[in-house]
């Protein structure tokens, strides 16, 4: 036999070796993993279940994320913002119910947005979290909806002495009721409510409503309740009033009832005006939080009661 021949015999030994090698291998030992695919750690949106009107309150053990650890020496520059009531959740061991309250500090002074659906429930969580009803130094209520201003006869009724400030366009009979107990003030645009914390004034609805605006060294934080005027009008006004850039928009968007189209109009506003993070809760609904987390992806902030949001300044 030549020597060309027995070449050819070793190479189809050799191909017929490792074809019998590769059949017996476990597929999953040939699978290279991708190493630019990172697992995401963080649940979607779309998995945390909200509480809607009027279904059950979601127990506190079903809280999908830990709060992280903020620190116990804060910054007298520090702004934070904890969310004390909502129905999505966030940190263990607190209650959710359909409705929207943030507590916000910076230095000294602080105040509280809203005051959710229901004075119990808002207690125990403020309780929880060691903010006390005496603290309060202002209430801000965003609109004359029962999941906004609930709380605020129970926070009265617990030693709390706030100015609350209101849209014009609440009614007498609130107006009235608490101004027997606490100052009452009516807002108009641009009115300062503490240092670098300002209202946007009372904008059209239905209902009439009111956006708190932040300013920070780093852009504006634009907070609202329901956003009933529409969330992109309130950043274009936001914008317009202020001159300055947008780097948070937190709470509810009122766009649970939106279609896809219109959803990804108003994302692709939020990206037109510069919106940097993106922090959506209450209102805004499900699908569009999901839609929101994906095209903002790590600008995107998950949110629910429990969660504390620090900003140097």
């Amino acid at each position: 036999m030549s020597m060309m021949s027995n070449w050819k015999l070793l190479t189809l030994g050799i191909l017929l070796s490792l074809s019998t090698l590769l059949a017996s291998c476990d597929a999953s030992l040939l699978t290279a993993e991708n190493p630019l695919v990172k697992a995401d750690t963080d649940v979607p949106a779309a998995d945390l279940q909200s509480t809607n009107p009027p279904s059950e309150t979601l127990s506190a053990a079903e809280t999908v994320q830990q709060t992280p650890d903020t620190g116990e020496a804060r910054s007298q520059e520090m702004i934070t913002i904890t969310l004390v009531f909502d129905n999505y959740p966030f940190k263990p061991g607190l209650e959710t119910a359909w409705g929207f309250s943030a507590f916000i500090t910076y230095q000294d002074q602080n105040l509280l947005f809203d005051t959710g659906a229901t004075g119990s429930l808002l207690l125990n969580n403020m309780a929880a979290l060691d903010i006390k009803p005496t603290q309060i130094q202002n209430v801000v209520l965003s609109h004359e909806h029962a999941d906004h201003t609930g709380g605020m006869q129970s926070l009265v009724s617990a030693g709390a002495d706030p100015t609350v400030y209101l849209p014009p366009s609440f009614s007498p009979e609130f107006k009235n009721n608490y101004s027997r107990l606490v100052d009452v003030i009516e807002v108009s645009p641009g009115m300062k409510i503490i240092d670098r914390m300002y209202t946007i004034g009372e904008m059209a609805g239905p209902p009439p409503e009111q956006a708190l605006v932040i300013d920070t060294t780093k852009g504006l934080i634009v907070i609202t309740g329901c956003a009933h005027p529409g969330i992109e009008d309130i950043l274009s006004k936001a914008k317009q009033e202020f001159k300055e850039d947008i780097y948070l928009v937190l709470g509810g968007f009122h766009l649970g009832n939106a279609s896809a189209s219109q959803v990804n109009e108003i994302i692709q506003e939020f990206k037109r005006i510069g919106v940097k993070y993106v922090a959506p809760c209450h209102c805004t609904g499900e699908e569009t939080i999901s839609k929101f987390r994906n095209a903002f992806g790590e600008d995107f902030i998950q949110v629910g009661v429990g969660k504390v949001i620090e900003i140097e300044n």
